[in-house]
């Protein structure tokens, strides 16, 4: 696995550790937000959030994640 897949691994675990402990809001907050929360780049953070989409941990609605 290269760095980047780790590191957006590690990401994803934490964002639906973060989300059922309710320590990230519904609709998710944007994803300039998102990058400052975890210190990673928005390019970075699309990554993430089209995996979780992917998979039906979130859903998208206009341009908000639930």
């Amino acid at each position: 696995m290269s760095r980047s897949q780790n590191l957006r691994h590690n990401v994803i675990n934490q964002v639906i550790d973060d989300m059922a402990r309710g320590h990230i809001p519904s609709p998710l907050p944007s994803q300039s937000a998102l990058a400052e929360m975890y210190n990673i780049s928005r390019t970075t953070v699309r990554h993430i959030l089209s995996h979780l989409r992917e998979c039906g941990v979130l859903t998208q609605v206009g341009n908000d994640y639930v």
